[in-house]
Formats: structure tokens, C-alpha cells, sequence
């Protein structure tokens, strides 16, 4: 068995660095799908706390309303006017509190939707800082694959 020629040797060294530069590729977008999923999940996450916040306040009012009117219904069977006097000022103390309440439990779910909404972005970048990194190391093959051509193919001092 002999040598391989010189144009062989270049040969089997591009052939390679092609293949390495695109596995790098290949690997880095196949990295790069975690993240990216993360992002779609937590998205839909914020949309969900977005509902959970809008049902539950919701159902606060609802239940205010409830206790609103067995107060109105408590003092006319007691023979008070719901509508004067301080039987009216605790309605409306007790519609504000009702209103409060229900405006921080969508505070609160809109906290959470903007916490889930945050990691979705920090996971889209860090999807997309991988699959730059798989092209920056394919980069980088190409470039020491097209050196070590080029040595091969300097000429030898005599």
C-alpha cells in the first residue's frame, strides 16, 4: 500500500470539514428545540393565567352581588330601608370591597401571566442563541478545514 496523493488528502479533508461544519449545524438546531418548546409552552401558560384571573374575578363579583343582595334582603325583613341612611353607605362600602378584591385577583393573574410571558421571550432568545452558536462553529470548521487545506498544499521548502 502506498501513499495517498496530495490531491486525495485534500479531498478527504474538505469532505470532512463539510460534514463536521454541518453536524455542527444540524446539532445546534436540534438543541435549539427544547427552548423554543419552553417558549410555546410558557406562552400558553400566560394565556392560561390570563383566563384563571378573568374567570375568578369573575366569580368574585358574582359572589358579592350574592352578598349584596342577602344584605338588602336581611334589612327589609328587619324593617329597615336598604336604600337610606347607613344601610346604604355599607352597600357601598361593601360594592367597592367586592370591586377591589376582584380587580387584585386580576392583578394577581396578570402578575402571573407576565412572569409566565417573560420566560417564554428568555427561552425564544435562548433558542435562538443556540442555533446562531451551531452556525458561528460551523463557521469555525470551515475556516481550520480551509487552514489545514491550505497547509497541505503550501509548498515545501527544499
Amino acid at each position: 500500500m502506498g501513499a495517498i496523493s496530495t490531491g486525495t488528502a485534500v479531498a478527504i479533508m474538505a469532505a470532512s470539514t463539510a460534514a463536521s461544519a454541518g453536524l455542527a449545524i444540524m446539532s445546534a438546531k436540534s438543541a435549539a428545540q427544547g427552548p423554543k418548546l419552553e417558549a410555546e409552552l410558557a406562552g400558553r401558560q400566560a394565556q392560561r393565567e390570563k383566563e384563571i384571573g378573568e374567570l375568578q374575578a369573575s366569580q368574585e363579583r358574582e359572589a358579592n352581588k350574592r352578598v349584596q343582595g342577602t344584605q338588602r334582603a336581611l334589612l327589609a325583613t328587619s324593617g329597615g330601608d336598604p336604600g337610606t341612611g347607613s344601610a346604604l353607605l355599607v352597600q357601598e362600602e361593601l360594592a367597592e370591597e367586592g370591586e377591589f378584591n376582584a380587580q387584585v385577583i386580576e392583578n394577581n393573574a396578570a402578575a402571573r401571566a407576565n412572569t409566565f410571558e417573560a420566560d417564554r421571550v428568555l427561552q425564544q432568545a435562548r433558542s435562538k442563541q443556540i442555533a446562531q452558536s451551531g452556525f458561528f462553529r460551523a463557521g469555525s470548521t470551515l475556516l481550520s478545514g480551509a487552514s489545514g487545506i491550505a497547509s497541505t498544499l503550501a509548498p515545501r521548502p527544499a
